[in-house]
């Protein structure tokens, strides 16, 4: 099975000769992809969580915003919410039944597929741990995603745990 790690903006432009499946990975509250005509397009996975490794405590005394959850040196990273401190914005985490998800959908298509297309807003850290995990099911590898990406680990490792729960992947 083919993997493909792609930015929102490279999504859209996307084309593909071979028949493909989508994850669209986005940030709770952005708009939705725009699905286009695209050839051999079978089906898409909408999923919203941000993109963080866990849930982290706001800190009174944050050196990166100073306690106020917003980060003014990445304001266009992480939906502007500072990384060192993010407990008291609404921060929805990749849990068990986002893994679920993907898993079931991944499954349904596997064998009528030749492609499956990964995006989140960057292309770099979400959809890498999802592809990096998926990859590691379906063909055994993952080391492509490590050497190239920066995979969201919690999401890497959440898919991996979820699909030895219900048997798709044995360690």
């Amino acid at each position: 099975m083919k993997f493909k790690v792609l930015s929102r903006d490279a999504f859209n432009d996307f084309s593909s000769d071979e028949k493909f499946i989508a994850i669209s990975i986005t940030d709770p509250g952005s708009e939705k992809i725009k699905i286009g005509g695209w050839r051999n397009f079978v089906d898409i996975l909408p999923i919203q969580f941000h993109d963080v490794d866990h849930r982290i405590r706001k800190q009174k005394d944050c050196k990166m915003c100073g306690g106020t959850g917003k980060s003014e040196l990445f304001p266009d990273v992480n939906g502007g919410h500072c990384y060192a401190c993010t407990d008291k914005m609404d921060i929805k985490v990749f849990d068990d039944s986002h893994a679920d998800k993907i898993l079931e959908f991944v499954s349904t298509y596997a064998l009528d597929i030749d492609l499956i297309v990964v995006h989140c807003e960057a292309g770099i850290s979400r959809s890498a741990g999802c592809a990096a995990a998926l990859s590691l099911i379906y063909n055994k590898e993952d080391q492509y995603y490590f050497d190239n990406y920066l995979p969201n680990m919690l999401v890497y490792r959440k898919i991996i745990n979820r699909a030895v729960y219900h048997g798709y992947f044995e360690v």
